[in-house]
């Protein structure tokens, strides 16, 4: 059974105060009380699974009981209708749409009028139905029926409320891991993809040099051993942010824009023949956001040693202003054929400077080459898409 099915023990509390309620109330036949109690006290264990059709066995129940009599005794029509009450108030609070509620609410309702307009109990059993009594006894009824419904809708009201708040957490937190996820892929690719890069080209070039340029092969080497330990260490990082507790957002080693040189450097270790040209101080810039450029530079001139052809150059120029900053990396060699292009780092570059409301562009430059173009705003106002 199911934990959304279990008996509570609630559910045995009501039952079992039914039971000995009826057995009280009845005080001429304790064991027709019982017999009733035990079971009314039964059906409405199904109460909060089945509502509405525990509500109309109660009713049929109910019927069946109130003209039995015992020792010229009848079951009192209070102990009825507080059976029914029961049946009427899960009704309100369980049934899974709001017909059901209000079928269940104005069924309780119209039942109880007809009970009492019936006059079961009295000596002369049921009696015909008059109109007006059946509207006075409505009349009656209705304020029992609506504190009922006003306790059953506020509990209904408040676990829905409940729940969509855990479903809305829920939510946020799917949310929460797929940016998560994302980031961490984003990471990686960038740093998988510009080690092995550059690892490639200078052990090619290392194989080449062997034997005629044997200095020209051991800087090469250098070259490998210092990419691959600095990726190791990147990679490091992430596998530690991987087995933390993951209490905190997503977040390295801080990142700043200086640090852009040294990408820079590292190409022209690998061979890339590379110009940095800085327009205005760099400004203190969340670590997101040096990240950001310090990614993008990184992903566009590994894109040139791979894509651009033999004996490229590239250019990067960095503005920085108090409200923006920008950067355009250039080069001289061929273009990427978008058409085979099946990598990620175009999307990657993009969603990084769309995450902090920029602007990008990716494409042939009208003078040769292939140019990149990332702005993003510095501005405190700015709006930072979801």
């Amino acid at each position: 059974m199911s934990s959304r099915r279990r008996i509570s023990p609630a559910d045995l509390l009501v039952s079992g105060s039914v039971a000995a309620l009826a057995t009280w109330w009845w005080h001429r036949s304790p064991l027709g009380g019982l017999l009733f109690g035990v079971l009314a006290g039964l059906l409405l264990l199904a109460r909060r699974h089945r509502p509405l059709v525990v509500l109309g066995s109660v009713m049929v129940l109910t019927v069946l009981t109130a003209s039995v009599e015992v020792d010229g005794t009848k079951l009192h029509e209070g102990m009825l209708l507080l059976t029914v009450g029961i049946a009427m108030y899960a009704a309100v609070v369980h049934a899974a749409t709001r017909r059901g509620v209000i079928a269940g609410g104005l069924g309780g309702l119209l039942f109880a009028s007809l009970l009492l307009s019936a006059h079961p109990n009295t000596d002369a059993g049921w009696q015909p139905i008059r109109l007006g009594d059946l509207v006075h006894n409505a009349a009656t009824m209705l304020g029992f029926a609506a504190v009922i419904g006003v306790a059953g809708l506020t509990v209904r009201f408040t676990r829905e409320r409940v729940r969509s708040t855990e479903r809305e957490r829920d939510h946020v937190a799917r949310i929460a891991v797929a940016e998560e996820r994302t980031q961490i892929a984003r990471e990686l690719h960038d740093i998988v993809a510009h080690s092995l890069s550059v690892i490639v080209l200078q052990a090619n070039g290392a194989a080449y040099a062997f034997d005629h340029d044997p200095a020209r092969a051991r800087e090469a080497l250098r070259t490998i051993g210092a990419t691959g330990s600095d990726a190791l260490e990147e990679i490091r990082q992430l596998v530690e942010l991987l087995r933390g507790a993951g209490d905190g957002p997503f977040d390295r080693n801080p990142v700043a824009l200086d640090q852009i040189g040294a990408v820079v450097q590292r190409a022209r270790d690998a061979g890339l023949t590379a110009e940095l040209i800085i327009d205005g101080t760099p400004p203190e810039v969340p670590s997101a956001v040096a990240l950001a450029f310090y990614r993008i530079v990184q992903e566009s001139l590994t894109n040139t040693l791979k894509h651009a052809g033999p004996a490229p150059t590239a250019t990067v120029r960095v503005q920085n202003r108090p409200d923006f900053i920008q950067i355009d990396v250039t080069d001289t060699g061929t273009t990427i054929d978008m058409e085979n292009y099946s990598g990620h780092g175009l999307i990657g570059m993009r969603e990084r400077v769309s995450l902090h409301g920029g602007s990008f562009d990716a494409g042939p430059d009208p003078d040769g080459g292939w140019r990149v173009h990332a702005r993003i705003p510095l501005s405190a106002d700015r709006k930072v898409p979801a």
